[in-house]
């Protein structure tokens, strides 16, 4: 009768090394996470635009959201933000208020205005499970 085979029966692996490291491909290039763009939560939340108040140091200005993800979004202002500069911002997305600090991390022109990315700060475990579920309900076509 044959003998069965188990774990017991698997060689050591000593002195086996793999000469490279595996690091798996993000399909989303350098991003942590899946963005969603306005044109998207248009659909979703039912609003043509999401304002966002963006206050500075002696400045506040509202502008508007261009895409949104739980690390951060990019919203498209008037007026130029230094890049690194610690700012607050404020919107409502659908029925979420959502209000923390960011620090801005790049400014592109975008005709006559700037599309300003800016990453969450102090964003609330909350509003980023809110956002994730805005995000999910778009991968997966199912309205909130």
């Amino acid at each position: 009768m044959k003998e069965k085979k188990g774990w017991d029966n698997i060689p050591s692996l000593q002195g086996l090394e793999v000469d490279w490291q595996y690091e798996p491909e993000n399909p989303l290039g350098k991003r942590a996470w899946l963005r969603i763009a306005s044109t998207d939560l248009q659909e979703i939340l039912g609003v043509k635009t999401v304002p966002v108040k963006v206050v500075s140091q002696g400045r506040e200005e509202t502008g508007y959201l261009m895409d949104i993800a739980q690390g951060g979004m990019a919203v498209l202002l008037s007026s130029k933000l230094n890049e690194g500069k610690l700012i607050k911002v404020g919107l409502i997305l659908g029925k979420h208020k959502l209000i923390c600090r960011a620090v801005t991390r790049y400014v592109r022109d975008v005709g006559s205005k700037f599309g300003t990315g800016m990453e969450f700060v102090d964003l609330a475990e909350e509003s980023r499970s809110y956002i994730a579920g805005i995000v999910s309900s778009r991968v997966f076509q199912k309205p909130l």
